[in-house]
């Protein structure tokens, strides 16, 4: 009787523990989110616009090719005279948001002072978008 005992507990313990975790739900639904595209509207550097200010502009649209709206962060790397910097956008930015099957322009427009120095040229190196819900 006091190996039946023991024998009981021991066997739960085992049907508990050798039960396979099933991951394929979690798996399938990730498969399942498709990447956002993104095209390039335009990207322009002027450095000198008469007015002792150099201006970079872009656009640059992300498309959700998913049947359900996402969130996420856009990654905009460029290469400035050799220096490389990347803007990472936050939960208050453009295209945090994309609704189902849509798309979202990104715009950027500024002018900045040559009194800190010129740069010579800019150049577009990369961008990414990463769905974070």
């Amino acid at each position: 009787m006091k190996n039946l005992k023991f024998l009981i507990p021991l066997s739960c313990c085992l049907l508990v523990f050798s039960c396979p975790k099933d991951d394929s739900i979690e798996e399938e639904i990730e498969q399942q989110i498709k990447n956002v595209t993104y095209e390039v509207i335009f990207f322009t550097y002027i450095k000198d616009t008469g007015n002792n200010t150099s201006r970079l502009s872009y656009e640059i649209t992300f498309s959700n090719p998913n049947d359900s709206a996402i969130q996420g962060f856009s990654k905009i790397t460029t290469n400035a005279d050799g220096f490389m910097t990347s803007t990472i956008s936050s939960n208050k930015s453009q295209c945090y948001s994309i609704d189902a099957n849509a798309d979202c322009t990104y715009s950027f427009d500024a002018e900045e002072s040559h009194d800190l120095g010129i740069i010579n040229s800019i150049e577009l190196e990369s961008v990414s978008y990463t769905i974070s819900n």
